[in-house]
Order: C-alpha cells, then sequence, then structure tokens
C-alpha cells in the first residue's frame, strides 16, 4: 500500500487535478491520497488557504469579507466547470 500527498500547486487547476488523477490511477497500489487545498496558478496568484485565512480575519474583525468568500466560490467554481463537474 502506498500513501501519496499531492500539494497545492498539483491541485490548482483542473489540468493538474488531471495530471494527479492520471498518477494515481496508474499505480493500484496507491491507495490514501490527501490532497491540499488549490495552491497559486501563476505567480501573481494567491492560494486558497491564504484566501481562506484572510476571509476568517476579515470576518472575525468585522470587515467585509464577501469579497474575499467570492474569489474562494469562484476559484472552486472554475476547476468544477473545467472538469465538468458544474
Amino acid at each position: 500500500m502506498k500513501v501519496c500527498k499531492f500539494g497545492g500547486t498539483s491541485m490548482a487547476t483542473a489540468q493538474q487535478i488531471k495530471k494527479v488523477c492520471s498518477i494515481i490511477t496508474s499505480d493500484p497500489e496507491r491507495k490514501v491520497i490527501v490532497v491540499s487545498a488549490p495552491g497559486k496558478r501563476f505567480d501573481s496568484d494567491t492560494k486558497i488557504t491564504d484566501l481562506l485565512i484572510a476571509c476568517a480575519t476579515r470576518y472575525l474583525n468585522n470587515q467585509d469579507y464577501e469579497t474575499v468568500l467570492n474569489d474562494i466560490i469562484n476559484r472552486f467554481a472554475e476547476i468544477a466547470e473545467d472538469l465538468g463537474l458544474s
């Protein structure tokens, strides 16, 4: 049995996720898969983890958090759409 962990960059886009799926399915010994939240798609991008922290911080400080929340939702919606899941 193999345990595999895929980091944020490898989960950043639908294309990267498809590559991960190919890696996973290419070896039947890979039984446990751990994935990180989507990372940066390009240098000036923001990781989902950082967006989640920013959203929570704004919420806890009674600041406008909806813009950041929408960025998070849109990012996952884009990935889902590109994977044909929407």
